[in-house]
């Protein structure tokens, strides 16, 4: 029996049991070979050098200036490693780093994203609904490692979220189970729609990239600290992000913040601000506004010099244009 469906209850669902979304926007990449870890060690901000098979982690790839290129969950099989990437970057990705192999390098980087299906489980109920669908227990999984299993007849990837993910689980299978994934999913649990997950994003303080993250930001100002290695030597960018660690350099942050009831919310994405009553934003913007139901009021991430980022602390926006 397909269960009933309303924004209310997928919404209330992902809270407080079990829903679940499409995530197949997202890309896959696939880093092969001998040298994998070690290509994925000099280029990214994470420890590669202990990354077992059935393990994860967040990484992130930035420019010599410390600025964003992406920020990736990475997963590692026996003879490879994916990495899940932002909507609509895996081509772009995927020549950037195949840009970056040395000539005595032993590796492959391949975009499997039109091969393969992502959906994303959201709630306390979403770990057993899984065990039990997939036949594995999933209790003893760290954060952002995985195990195979078998939902109906498609092999997938569980693997389970961690603080830089906005669903508790994702899936991953062969984009020909897409049907079969969808009929479970949907006679089990209610469906958020993108603007849902996009509002469970935002309350959990997810950045996204072309929302917040951008190559005009730094990972340490969007709040990616778990994605950064403080021991694993040079990387690229890892000059200026260690300066920024070292000698407290940051000078704005991503936090979140609580709006009027009555906002504009469609107009505020992009607004600057402006701290204290001054009339200068001092490089602090809005990036993604929604309407949060848990909140009963609009909400956006934002990034807000560093001086007022305590709770409670009132700011200004001012609408571009």
């Amino acid at each position: 029996m397909t269960p009933p469906t309303s924004p209310e209850l997928a919404y209330t669902a992902a809270c407080t049991a079990v829903a679940w979304a499409d995530l197949s926007g997202n890309g896959w990449l696939r880093v092969s070979g001998r040298d994998r870890l070690d290509f994925l060690q000099r280029l990214s901000t994470n420890d590669f050098r202990k990354l077992a098979p059935g393990a994860g982690l967040p990484t992130v790839l930035a420019t010599a200036a410390g600025r964003m290129i992406a920020l990736l969950i990475a997963c590692a099989s026996e003879d490879a490693v994916y990495l899940r990437t932002a909507p609509g970057r895996a081509g772009t990705l995927t020549s950037h780093l195949s840009n970056l192999i040395f000539w005595n390098d032993q590796l492959e980087v391949s975009d499997l994203s039109t091969e393969t299906v992502q959906f994303g489980l959201f709630g306390p109920g979403a770990a057993k609904w899984l065990a039990d669908a997939a036949g594995v227990a999933l209790d003893d999984l760290q954060p952002y490692a995985w195990r195979s299993g078998s939902i109906g007849d498609a092999p997938a990837m569980l693997q389970r979220g961690g603080a830089l993910e906005a669903s508790d689980w994702t899936v991953i299978a062969a984009a020909k189970h897409v049907d079969a994934l969808r009929a479970i999913l949907t006679a089990a649990a209610p469906a958020l729609s993108e603007g849902q997950a996009e509002v469970m994003r935002v309350e959990k303080g997810i950045p996204a990239w072309g929302s917040e993250l951008s190559d005009q930001v730094t990972p340490l100002e969007a709040g990616l600290r778990a994605a950064i290695s403080d021991n694993k030597g040079c990387y690229t960018g890892q000059e200026v992000i260690a300066r920024q660690l070292n000698y407290d350099k940051v000078t704005r942050r991503m936090v979140g913040l609580l709006l009027p009831a009555d906002a504009p919310i469609s107009e505020l994405r992009g607004a600057t601000i402006a701290a204290g009553g001054s009339g200068h934003s001092r490089g602090g913007f809005v990036g993604t506004t929604v309407w949060s139901p848990a909140l009963s009021r609009p909400i956006a991430l934002a990034f807000v010099p560093r001086d007022v980022t305590e709770p409670g602390t009132e700011v200004t926006l001012r609408l571009v244009g």
